[in-house]
């Protein structure tokens, strides 16, 4: 038995994938083969019924009446006069003359009835719901039908068609994602430097009226605002020309360490002439760095800098610990955060790196986009390294992003 269901239904599947013009033909040399059969079985049962009849009926007066002669269907019977014998012999003669047409005519309505239910009413209804699904922008299915005739590959094609849609909207929904993503980035990094420069604002406004500030240092501190504010016109300048975060430039070159260390040095002493959080710094090699230079894009480094010190300042009571320092065996150059706030809760530690990701979402009493940890994620993704966050054993969030960093000599000089 299972060898006969194999066959039936490997012969199922050759009709069902046979062409609509094979098919046709089949379907019509099979009504052509019914058609003459069954006419055939009716013609020679009208006969026998007929040889019946003349078998009841032999008297000689009968036979007067009726008169017969060859034809296409037979013999064809005309009669003198009209009785109950005459009307079915004319019934049956009726019968077996026309039975053919009428076969065929109601074959043909029944093959084409056949014809769409078994071969075009499930793909046409498959394809009808799918441009309805479409039309109503709904592409949360699919399209099947299991044939390799005309209308299956039609279904194929407008799987496909189903497919490049949904690709075009999730390109579409990932651009749009990126443009936000982009543009809380760059309302978010504007924060920090903002603040920087308001920082050394408030310091020259606090002490310059009082005599306390030295010409030298005067200038120094505007040569500070003004290369603070020369990096804010290139990152705006490099926002407006790039799509997605993944775009911005990445262009490393040899910088001393004790660079990157002034520059840290420099916004930690900005930040701390506002707000109440006291933050403190700590190179690794503080100053006795021997002219180290490493192949960094300091610009990329000073963005983490001071997107983790938004965050740190956001959640911390009292004080930031900034640490930077070198480890020569992995060529990175490391930085970490500590703050003395709550720290992350257990279950949120692994989705802190996530963008538009809230630690206490329902706490926030300032504008937070949730996204600062996500945008150092990718920077130092881009500057070869990682990031990673904790909780410190004395309390607060630890976060420490790394930066391949390629030593140029240990006693080179710096430039």
């Amino acid at each position: 038995m299972d060898w006969l269901e194999e066959k039936i239904e490997g012969l199922s599947r050759y009709i069902r994938n046979l062409s609509f013009r094979k098919a046709m033909i089949a379907y019509i040399l099979t009504l052509a083969a019914v058609v003459f059969l069954i006419s055939y079985l009716t013609m020679v049962l009208c006969w026998q019924m007929e040889a019946q009849e003349w078998a009841k009926y032999e008297e000689c007066d009968l036979l007067e009446m009726i008169y017969w002669k060859e034809s296409f269907f037979g013999v064809d019977y005309r009669f003198e006069k009209r009785t109950n014998i005459t009307d079915k012999l004319r019934l049956l003669q009726f019968v077996r003359m026309w039975c053919p047409y009428f076969y065929a005519f109601a074959g043909m309505i029944v093959t084409i009835c056949i014809f769409y239910r078994k071969r075009l009413a499930l793909p046409l209804k498959i394809l009808e719901n799918s441009v309805e699904r479409i039309r109503e922008n709904d592409l949360d299915f699919h399209v099947h039908y299991d044939s390799e005739d005309e209308l299956g590959s039609l279904c194929d094609s407008v799987e496909d068609m189903r497919l490049e849609l949904v690709r075009g909207k999730e390109e579409m929904w990932r651009l749009v994602e990126r443009q936000k993503e982009l543009n809380a980035a760059f309302a978010h990094d504007l924060r920090t430097p903002l603040t920087v420069l308001r920082g050394y604002t408030d310091f020259l406004a606090r002490y310059i009226p009082e005599g306390k500030i030295s010409e030298e240092k005067m200038g120094d501190t505007l040569a500070l605002m003004s290369s603070h504010l020369k990096r804010l016109e290139d990152y705006s300048r490099t926002m407006k020309g790039i799509r997605s975060i993944d775009e911005v430039p990445f262009s490393p070159e040899w910088v001393g360490i004790r660079s990157i260390e002034r520059k840290i040095g420099e916004v930690v002493f900005a930040l701390n002439q506002v707000g109440d959080v006291k933050i403190s710094y700590e190179g690794g090699f503080g100053g006795n760095d021997n002219g180290l230079r490493i192949k960094a894009d300091d610009n990329i480094i000073m963005e983490v800098l001071e997107n983790l010190l938004s965050n740190g300042i956001r959640y911390a009571r009292r004080e930031i610990e900034v640490l930077s320092d070198y480890d020569g065996e992995r060529m990175e150059f490391l930085l970490t955060v500590r703050d003395d706030g709550r720290g992350f809760l257990d279950e949120q530690l692994e989705k802190a790196l996530e963008p538009y990701h809230k630690e206490y979402e329902s706490a926030e009493t300032d504008e937070h986009f949730g996204i600062g940890l996500h945008i150092c994620r990718e920077f130092c993704k881009k500057h070869g390294g990682t990031i990673n966050v904790a909780n410190s054993i004395k309390g607060g969030a630890v976060v420490t992003a790394s930066f391949f960093a390629s030593i140029f000599g240990e006693n080179s000089i710096d430039p």
